[in-house]
């Protein structure tokens, strides 16, 4: 009823202005077309459509992305909201493409922190990721430094976005220091000359390698995001065409183990999670669904099934156990991929080691109309496992707690044997248990955490198209 008094009131006041006189109508609906668009999609094909609270008359001179969240449903996914869908401008973002790839930045991630020995009041920022080709991979910083200043100011609370973009510059490195007690200091290290930000691309494929260790083939990939090629769009398949070549690689290894790190994934395209769950899946379930879209009741097809891509058997890994490694920022498909292998592999045979993980089990698709510059993103269904289940809204839940951003300990490269992560999965999988379970207090940092640059290229939903 609400929607039929909505587009009443639209009706009887274009009425009224084209019958007072000079005809104003078109004037007029041109200060609300685009968000009458808007509503029109959203009452066809939003997931809870039939949840869309009432509009006021007002609301229509809205800007696009205020009118959206006025639509959306603040009370779905047991009381967390949608905050999924969103309205993104064509001129800014060339429709998919990768954040980094549209954006100015130095190329790595980072997280700020007061200081994690507790003794000053400073502000820190560890570097997390370094993209390669990029000022910052270029300039010589690693995953682990601690940087202090940028240019000849000391970083604070207020300044820390010029660690993410801007003209050349420079950054003050430290380095934490432990004596024979135990006992830590800050050490100045070096001032490191970084070029300017510019736009990088993010290969989604940043290690995938092979370890022997105890007479075991352990195969590694470190895999960032759920991307078709450079440009991310639906119909992109060079990333698709070099994962393909990834696993014909570990394939030709016989690895006895896999470990699969999403820690730093938010996510992306549904296909490039169908195909990764179709190279780990048990070679007999190929062909099967891996995944069920389940769109809204009015929905025609209400949903979709994506089978296990059978043309891929050849480089199928045919998997009975798989470890993933997650943070507080893996999301989306990466999630998709744990729940929607789980009844294949089994539940307890997906071992999950690090976060909970941030709980996006809903699907979103573009729609966009040639009279305006923009792209409507609602959420459109959820993404169910050939169990009917998605049942992750509140996230993923680890078998094993493990978080590299507790720690005070050196963060040692991505692919390095003494790498918090891997190094514990590692030896859980050769020896059955994890030297550092439980964390010590040693261990554990006495920082605040302030701010993650990784929210920066987090995913809304997983895309269909």
């Amino acid at each position: 009823m609400k929607h039929i008094r909505s587009t009443f009131f639209l009706l009887t006041t274009l009425f009224i202005m084209a019958s007072c006189g000079e005809d104003r109508s078109g004037e007029y609906y041109a200060l609300i077309g685009e968000n009458v668009w808007i509503e029109q999609i959203m009452k066809e094909y939003y997931l809870w459509y039939d949840s869309i609270p009432a509009i006021k008359e007002t609301d229509y001179f809205a800007e696009p992305e205020d009118f959206l969240q006025k639509l959306v449903y603040t009370k779905a996914q047991n009381g967390k909201g949608d905050p999924y869908s969103y309205i993104e401008i064509k001129d800014a973002s060339d429709a998919a493409r990768s954040y980094l790839q549209r954006t100015s930045t130095y190329g790595f991630d980072f997280e700020l922190m007061t200081d994690p020995t507790g003794i000053s009041s400073h502000v820190f920022a560890r570097i997390l990721f370094v993209l390669p080709n990029s000022p910052a991979s270029e300039a010589g910083l690693e995953r682990g430094n601690w940087i202090s200043a940028i240019g000849k100011e000391e970083l604070t609370n207020n300044n820390y976005g010029y660690l993410m973009e801007g003209g050349n510059t420079t950054f003050a490195r430290e380095s934490l220091v432990f004596d024979e007690e135990g006992n830590s200091s800050w050490i100045a290290t070096d001032t490191v000359k970084v070029a300017a930000s510019r736009p990088v691309e993010l290969n989604p494929f940043y290690i995938d390698t092979v370890y022997e260790v105890s007479e075991k083939k352990i195969a590694y990939m470190v895999y960032n995001e759920f991307s078709t090629g450079p440009n991310n769009q639906a119909t992109d398949t060079e990333y698709r065409e070099q994962m393909k070549q990834i696993f014909a690689r570990f394939k030709g290894q016989s690895p006895d183990a896999f470990i699969l790190d999403l820690r730093y994934n938010p996510g992306g395209y549904l296909s490039c999670a169908t195909d990764l769950g179709s190279y780990l899946a048990p070679a007999a379930d190929l062909g099967k669904v891996f995944c069920t879209t389940l769109y809204n009741d009015i929905s025609d097809p209400q949903k979709i099934d994506f089978p296990l891509n059978t043309g891929l058997a050849s480089e199928n890994l045919n998997l009975s156990k798989l470890y993933v490694l997650t943070s507080k920022f893996t999301a989306s498909a990466s999630e998709a991929v744990i729940n929607c292998l789980r009844p294949y592999i089994g539940t307890e045979n997906v071992v999950v080691i690090g976060e909970t993980t941030v709980g996006k089990n809903v699907a979103m698709e573009p729609y966009q109309d040639e009279r305006y510059n923009f792209i409507l993103w609602p959420v459109v269904a959820y993404v169910l496992n050939s169990a009917g289940q998605a049942n992750y809204v509140n996230g993923i839940t680890p078998d094993f707690t493990l978080s590299e951003r507790n720690l005070i300990s050196p963060l040692y490269p991505l692919g390095d044997t003494k790498e918090y992560l891997l190094k514990n999965t590692i030896a859980y999988i050769t020896t059955g248990s994890m030297p550092d379970l439980p964390q010590t207090e040693e261990q554990v940092s006495k920082g605040k955490i302030i701010y993650n640059s990784l929210i920066r290229r987090s995913m809304n939903g997983i895309r269909l198209r």
